[in-house]
């Protein structure tokens, strides 16, 4: 896996996060009423939340993109453009970027990026390229509200999710601070975890009783697939970065839900003490999880400016995304 970037001069100015005051416990998805512990058991959730009935998914976008402005001092004017990786979007077309840019009453071009479970990671990765092509501001957003209008034919697969919002505004700076980075996808796996279209074309190695519903498939290809990328991921983004693992102070793992994070804190091989955790108050909030836990974590003070930050992340596709930045 070759590093896609490397000391890129920009810096993280501001964090945002947004999360709906509802709280989703276990025993109140439908048929999971009387499961007596076993999601927390076996996936690790215990509660998540939910977005309220008149609000979609740009609303929540929007209203952590405005605490990312508001606390670093720029107005929307000030952006050069604004990423977002939204799902669903608000629409098939046009983009929900399109749908934030008006909201915040920007003007800059305004982009969505897939990717799932990485789309906000990729969007970073896009906003870099920007910044060491010119740009000045971008800002880099994820959302995601999965609590009604989705599809799920296995209620442990809701379990799985919650919604809520992040983000971060990237700024050019003299001194580098986004040290390496680097994204992979491995397309033999598209159809391993899906949600699909309502027009879709199905892949015959999805159950007939899946179609037209979320469908993850067997645990053991996806540990595989996370065996074979994570661990020489981190190898390569750390020696570009020049680093080890000592060096660095604060680690965000993906956690789409316990066995997968354990079997990526496993392949990635850092210390429990520096890893950020909270899937169980949470859910997988998909690509807004990296920037929610990273906005929360600046606000406790469990991340301080200076900090040495590796970010991993993967999902659908199958598709991953690794950074090592200072904070």
């Amino acid at each position: 896996m070759p590093y896609s970037y490397a000391n890129i001069p920009a810096r993280v100015v501001g964090t945002g996060s947004y999360l709906p005051e509802k709280i989703v416990h276990n025993h109140d998805i439908p048929g999971l009423e009387r499961t007596n512990g076993a999601v927390e058991r076996l996936l690790g959730a215990v509660e998540r939340r939910a977005a309220h009935e008149d609000q979609i998914c740009s609303d929540i976008i929007v209203a952590a993109a405005r605490k990312i402005l508001e606390s670093s001092e720029v107005l929307p004017q000030d952006l050069d453009r604004i990423i977002v990786s939204a799902t669903p979007g608000d629409y098939f077309e046009p983009c929900t970027a399109s749908v934030v840019q008006h909201k915040l009453g920007a003007h800059c071009p305004a982009v969505d990026v897939g990717m799932s479970c990485v789309g906000w990671l990729a969007g970073v990765d896009y906003a870099l390229r920007c910044i060491a092509t010119g740009e000045q501001r971008v800002l880099v957003l994820a959302g995601t509200i999965v609590s009604r209008g989705t599809p799920f034919y296995n209620p442990m697969h809701r379990a799985i999710f919650g919604d809520g919002a992040g983000g971060v505004l990237l700024e050019a700076n003299a001194k580098p601070h986004f040290l390496s980075g680097a994204l992979w996808t491995d397309g033999q796996y598209h159809d391993v975890i899906t949600m699909p279209h309502r027009s879709s074309v199905h892949s015959p190695r999805i159950p007939s009783e899946y179609r037209g519903s979320f469908f993850m498939g067997e645990r053991r290809v996806i540990n595989q697939a996370l065996r074979e990328n994570l661990a020489h991921g981190v190898e390569a983004v750390l020696q570009t970065a020049g680093l080890t693992r000592d060096d660095i102070d604060v680690a965000f793992i993906h956690q789409p839900s316990k066995p997968l994070y354990e079997e990526a804190v496993k392949a990635v091989g850092m210390p429990r003490e520096k890893l950020i955790e909270d899937y169980a108050r949470y859910g997988n909030t998909i690509s807004a999880e990296l920037p929610i836990s990273l906005d929360e974590s600046v606000r406790t003070g469990r991340v301080k400016r200076g900090d040495t930050i590796l970010k991993v992340t993967f999902g659908a596709g199958f598709s991953g995304g690794l950074m090592v930045y200072r904070y």
